[in-house]
């Protein structure tokens, strides 16, 4: 019996400092230092305490960090780890999605933002993201397609009207190119990208 009491006294002490230790990786895990979130993501999800719904969270988050470091390999995983919990999680295929057109893997980038926009039609970034892998394949009318569905889902975003624009402009329509790029400067005013592409196409914002 004190055996028992003895190890029920030292489980009670050691909750506190795991739940401040999951604290602390939480922290991590949702801050902005990429090496702290791979650290404190990599923590928890090793614990083997955390919920799926939460696990979902920290495999995005990791990814998020390995993909900023420039590991897409690490990050696709990651978020294929997150899909696999979660199927239904659209921002998980398209963060993917970034991680493989980083490698220039342009059909699985499309794929996985067609998934993304599948699972909810409303998801602006998805179809700008998809604009921007199909220009890098060359299909600038598909790109035109998917960059005005986003104008249209989000009329404030200037990336859209700037991808729309280049995707115009690589077609030699450069007047719809010139009123995109003033478009995407209404905004974003200090666009470096869009000021250049005027400068480019010989006018003024």
């Amino acid at each position: 019996m004190r055996t028992i009491l003895i190890g029920l006294a030292l489980a009670f002490i050691a909750l506190p400092a795991w739940a401040q230790t999951r604290d602390q990786n939480m922290a991590r895990c949702n801050g902005n230092d990429p090496d702290l979130s791979i650290s404190g993501c990599t923590a928890l999800i090793q614990s083997g305490q955390e919920p799926t719904a939460n696990l979902v969270v920290e495999y995005k988050n990791r990814g998020y960090a390995y993909r900023h470091k420039g590991l897409y390999d690490q990050a696709i995983a990651d978020y294929t780890h997150a899909i696999a919990l979660s199927p239904s999680n659209g921002s998980a295929y398209n963060s993917r999605g970034l991680a493989y057109e980083a490698k220039s893997l342009h059909n699985q980038a499309i794929a996985d933002y067609t998934h993304a926009i599948a699972l909810n039609p409303s998801y602006a970034i998805a179809y700008n993201n998809r604009g921007n892998a199909y220009d890098a394949k060359g299909l600038h009318d598909q790109a035109i397609a998917d960059d005005t569905r986003a104008i249209a889902l989000n009329p404030s975003d200037a990336d859209a009207y700037y991808n729309r624009g280049a995707a115009y402009e690589a077609k030699g329509l450069k007047d719809q190119a010139i009123a995109d790029y003033r478009a995407a400067l209404k905004p974003e005013p200090t666009m470096q990208a869009a000021l250049d592409g005027l400068k480019r196409l010989g006018v003024t914002p």
